[in-house]
């Protein structure tokens, strides 16, 4: 155990706080609570003016390049059936329309806040795009395109006004992005990576579209719909920006230190991009080398002490593994897999290590303890193994050996339930001179060494 590390965390009982939910209809990952923003005084109130334009206003910016509808989120465009052509008749009947949100860029451009559906629907329908079907007050328009209804209705529509608030070019990031959180109303709110890709685009916005595609990332992942919800980059954002900045920066939490990477490194140089593309790969080709299909995973278990690891990927988890992976060449990796699994596995059994991944995950003591806890773990495990033979621990295939032929625990006298649960124990203590050799080896439960007394 570290116990230099655990002596930082407070004596107090660790936050439940939001835990992410996880279950069969959603494909998000575990541990992705990034925390709240601490946004300064001073910069706590938005700057939003009124504008009311009409339709034609809207639909000139949009081709001008100077209104951005963000299509390359996941939700895209997702009104069907008759609600495109019942806004339609809407703004015939002149029924006021809701305010849509804008944010002012510095360049002169508008990014849409909420309203995605709505403009997307009007400029969808002045370029031809649907004909009007199922209309109650206008029944005689049904089946027309914009181009084919009368100059009238063509004028009526164009006219049309819809309020904007737009935010001011000179809003913080952080604010606009709390404003982004707060003020999208469409049918699914943006979640982090969403409002990251509207706000922060640019070349490193692109290598995150790229690197999460890679191969081995999706691998050592294995989860499906990974892209749903920008999920994947997501984590390839958090590998870059701990892989780059030291963690113990993430002072004021996950979310702020995730803004300020992508604000940072918007656009980096081609030879920066070049070594993050490397360092992923690295990264990612380590982690399945290591954990196979069961990377970034906690292993669960159950009341009759037997396990499984978790179906799908804990973010908090990938993040500390990933960026732990990116320093040392496969070569060395691939000789010291086993040791690394068996250390991994060994600190699952720390609770505040598991509590530290999965609860209030972007509280900046809990990313500060797992990174330790872990990165401690690992550095001493690399210094102190050499060549093809990392002399203190047994082999996985050895330990396969013994559990397949008796899986009963040497030291408390049950079935050990999974070979996960289950490690290869000198007899003679390691640190007594005890060899890594056969002879001196055990099958035990990995509880029951831990409490083994180190005089025994």
């Amino acid at each position: 155990m570290i116990s230099d590390v655990k002596e930082e965390i407070d004596d107090e009982e660790l936050e439940v706080g939001a835990e992410v939910e996880v279950d069969d209809e959603t494909d998000d990952a575990e541990g992705l609570d990034e925390g709240q923003l601490q946004i300064p005084e001073k910069q706590r109130r938005a700057s939003m003016e009124a504008r009311d334009f009409p339709l034609i206003h809207y639909h000139r910016l949009y081709q001008q390049g100077r209104l951005n509808l963000n299509p390359d989120w996941q939700r895209d465009y997702v009104w069907k059936g008759k609600r495109p052509s019942f806004l339609i008749e809407s703004l015939l009947m002149q029924i006021p329309i809701p305010v849509i949100f804008l944010s002012r860029t510095k360049d002169e451009k508008y990014e849409v806040i909420d309203g995605v559906q709505r403009l997307t629907t009007i400029f969808n329908f002045f370029e031809g795009k649907f004909r009007l079907k199922e209309l109650e007050v206008f029944s005689e328009l049904n089946g027309k395109k914009f181009g084919e209804l009368d100059q009238k209705f063509q004028s009526q529509l164009e006219d049309a006004v819809i309020t904007s608030f737009q935010l001011s070019e000179n809003t913080s990031q952080d604010l606009r992005f709390s404003t982004f959180e707060r003020i999208n109303t469409g049918g699914m709110s943006l979640n982090e990576m969403e409002i990251r890709n509207c706000i922060y685009r640019g070349k490193l916005n692109t290598k995150l579209r790229e690197l999460a595609a890679n191969p081995d990332f999706h691998k050592a992942i294995n989860m499906k719909n990974l892209s749903d919800r920008m999920l994947d980059r997501n984590l390839v954002l958090r590998f870059l920006a701990f892989d780059q900045i030291k963690y113990s920066q993430a002072t004021a939490g996950i979310k702020a230190f995730l803004n300020r990477f992508f604000e940072n490194y918007r656009n980096p140089s081609d030879e920066m991009l070049a070594d993050f593309e490397k360092r992923f790969k690295r990264a990612m080709r380590n982690s399945f080398t290591v954990f196979g299909s069961n990377a970034f995973r906690i292993r669960k278990i159950d009341r009759k002490g037997g396990g499984e690891w978790a179906p799908k990927p804990n973010a908090s988890i990938f993040q500390v593994i990933a960026t732990s992976l990116a320093s040392f060449d496969s070569a060395q990796i691939a000789q010291n897999a086993d040791a690394i699994h068996e250390e991994y596995l060994d600190l699952l059994q720390d609770q505040l290590w598991l509590d530290a991944v999965t609860k209030s995950t972007g509280d900046a003591k809990k990313i500060k303890y797992a990174f330790d806890a872990w990165t401690n773990r690992l550095d001493a495990l690399m210094a102190s193994t050499s060549g093809l033979d990392p002399k203190r621990a047994f082999t996985l295939s050895f330990k396969k050996e013994l559990y397949d032929t008796d899986s009963m625990c040497r030291i408390c006298g049950n079935e050990i339930k999974s070979i996960n649960d289950a490690m290869v124990d000198h007899v003679d203590q390691y640190w007594k001179g005890g060899a890594t050799v056969p002879s001196n080896a055990r099958l035990v439960h990995r509880a029951c060494n831990l409490a083994r007394p180190k005089a025994d």
